[in-house]
């Protein structure tokens, strides 16, 4: 039975404030693997903290309902970080399951089909579920976790990749996808030397936004808003230049104006921010994703870099996708694909207010 989180000191832990990265870490559960970390040696890190003050207020108000979204969001929230650590695993299972039975899957459902055989589709969607409502559980009490703790239950694959791009200078883009449970991800990736600056879109109701950056930048991490119009390129050009990581979630397009490339063998807008940020700066592109294990444990899984060079924009964007294919495909059940994906599946669909 996994330990009770609770059990440690509920003061949030930012890992690596103090004034130079780590550079080695072990023993670890890994036969002993040493971290490199990322950064230069001897520099300290910028994690360019208060993203929500940088934020303009919105341009219109909030309505009624999206005020009384946040309200609940906001309680719920603070009610379900209390609990212990398994109480909160176990229900958010349970809840992501109970889901199945009174949500609309169709487009889950759809989602899904195109990764696994059909004899295999309503446990993978079912799985998914649970798979959600564990990423929020985890994701409510990512800043609580003790490190050690976390340590403990993770195991990981494939670092090798990732710190020989580490070894050239350039820092790596860290390819995401909605998949697994990548808070959880950069608290274990925080507290082992590696600084992260991810991309949040700014999210309406106002109140979940700052929710989950606060949340974020207790972990460590470095937020960058995303809001139409931005260029967001010189920042995370920065981060990369000090040999540091940028994350990047693109297996969903929001803006209706993505490159459409192939998905699983159909056609798909894949935002090209990772290609764009790989040409301008050289920094490899890597996909990597945290993996739910049973009774509260994880695997945090490094591919290696995708082979962009020499490549159009179009040709970088689809060499994205194939590396976003396989992510899913280590584990489809934890691809949390709610909102439509595929081009076939997007005409008149309205995304949700709060999506992560």
């Amino acid at each position: 039975m996994a330990a009770d989180v609770s059990a440690h000191d509920p003061t949030p832990m930012v890992p690596g404030l103090d004034p130079a990265p780590r550079e080695v870490h072990g023993p670890t559960p890994n036969g002993g693997y040493a971290y490199r970390g990322s950064g230069h040696a001897g520099e300290p890190v910028d994690r360019n903290h208060g993203a929500v003050a940088r934020v303009p207020a919105p341009r219109t108000p909030e309505t009624p309902r999206q005020k009384a979204m946040g309200v609940a969001w906001d309680g719920a929230w603070t009610a379900l970080a209390r609990l212990p650590g398994d109480a909160a695993l176990g229900l958010g299972q349970r809840g992501g399951r109970l889901a199945t039975r009174v949500a609309d899957d169709a487009m889950i459902r759809r989602n899904l089909a195109r990764v696994v055989p059909a004899e295999d589709l309503d446990d993978a969607v079912e799985a998914a579920y649970a798979s959600y409502g564990r990423y929020y559980m985890e994701a409510f009490r990512a800043d609580r976790m003790d490190p050690a703790w976390l340590d403990e239950r993770t195991t990981t694959g494939g670092f090798e990749h990732l710190d020989a791009v580490l070894e050239k200078g350039m820092g790596a883009i860290i390819l995401l996808a909605h998949h697994g449970s990548w808070d959880v991800a950069a608290r274990w990736a925080e507290s082992h030397g590696y600084h992260l600056a991810c991309v949040a879109e700014v999210l309406r109701p106002r109140r979940v936004f700052r929710r989950f950056v606060t949340m974020r930048e207790a972990i460590g991490l470095e937020i960058v808003p995303l809001r139409r119009g931005d260029d967001m390129t010189g920042r995370l050009s920065e981060v990369l230049k000090a040999n540091h990581l940028v994350g990047l979630l693109s297996d969903r397009d929001l803006s209706g104006r993505a490159p459409v490339v192939e998905l699983f063998g159909e056609p798909a807008r894949i935002p090209p921010g990772p290609a764009l940020l790989n040409r301008r700066t050289g920094a490899p592109i890597v996909p990597i994703t945290m993996l739910h294990r049973p009774e509260g444990r994880y695997h945090l899984q490094v591919l290696p870099p995708l082979e962009t060079e020499g490549a159009d924009l179009r040709e970088a964007v689809q060499v994205t996708a194939q590396g976003i294919e396989d992510l899913i495909r280590l584990a489809p059940e934890q691809w949390h694909a709610f909102q439509p994906i595929f081009e076939a599946d997007r005409e008149g669909a309205g995304g949700a207010e709060v999506r992560r």
